[in-house]
């Protein structure tokens, strides 16, 4: 494989860009704690598994420069395109603990998600931390690995097309992310949303009580009780969102391909 590499080193180019650009931009691999050495090297070594199967006649970098950079922008936007469609949807729980964290008063108490390099709520990051262990458990990395590795066989070098679906499978995928996450979190905002409407009555009913002093705990003690029960929904909503990630990467393969 290293030697083939080295004697088509325009082609492992290209293969490299889309590697590059997937590692880039997929959940997981593309964590800040990450060096970046490693994952360069983890590129490399996948673009050194693919290349030998590549079977595309390219231009010159040397004497044709214009059609190969044209040719290396379109690798990377398919390694990031499949990249980002991973990501978008792998945020589904993460979103959902976003929406509960503000409800249940957790969003100002941020935590640091090296998943999205951003800070994010408690119940966030613990949905994110869940998430990724059932990720890593139902061998989801190994699943994305393959599907990087098998994506040449929909989207051939030099065959990437951007067609009319593209636009609408994204704008898809990032409501599908929405919705998933929202339909996680609609029966622990309703509970806590009947609290709040329970002690708006009780301020009218014993106007001496300080509402806000005893609501908050009371939402923290409802809101942590409720989702301690949801726990096996939380598992079957993974299992959804799990299934879902790959379905539609398997779809944005044939968008792309054409």
């Amino acid at each position: 494989m290293l030697l083939f590499s080295v004697n088509h080193y325009d082609l492992y180019l290209l293969v490299l860009l889309r590697m590059a650009a997937f590692v880039a931009t997929s959940p997981l691999i593309s964590v800040s704690s990450w060096p970046n050495f490693a994952k360069l090297g983890l590129a490399a070594y996948l673009a050194l598994i693919v290349v030998p199967s590549v079977s595309a006649t390219v231009p010159s970098p040397f004497n044709d420069p214009g059609p190969y950079i044209l040719l290396a922008l379109h690798e990377t936007i398919a390694g990031m395109l499949i990249g980002f469609t991973a990501t978008v949807l792998f945020s589904a729980l993460t979103i959902a603990g976003q929406v509960f964290d503000v409800q249940i008063g957790f969003g100002s108490a941020v935590l640091y998600n090296p998943q999205e390099s951003q800070p994010t709520g408690i119940t966030a990051n613990l949905n994110s931390l869940l998430f990724t262990l059932y990720f890593l458990g139902m061998n989801g990395l190994d699943g994305m690995m393959l599907a990087i590795l098998n994506s040449y066989r929909f989207i051939p070098l030099g065959k990437l097309t951007f067609s009319s679906n593209l636009a609408g499978f994204l704008v898809h995928a990032l409501d599908l992310a929405m919705t998933l996450g929202i339909q996680f979190a609609a029966p622990l905002i309703v509970a806590l949303l009947l609290t709040d409407v329970t002690f708006a009555l009780l301020s009218r009913t014993v106007p001496q009580m300080n509402v806000f002093v005893v609501e908050l705990p009371a939402k923290l003690f409802v809101g942590l009780a409720l989702y301690a029960v949801a726990m096996p929904g939380i598992v079957y909503v993974m299992g959804q969102v799990f299934s879902t990630l790959f379905r539609e990467v398997n779809t944005l393969l044939q968008v792309l391909g054409g």
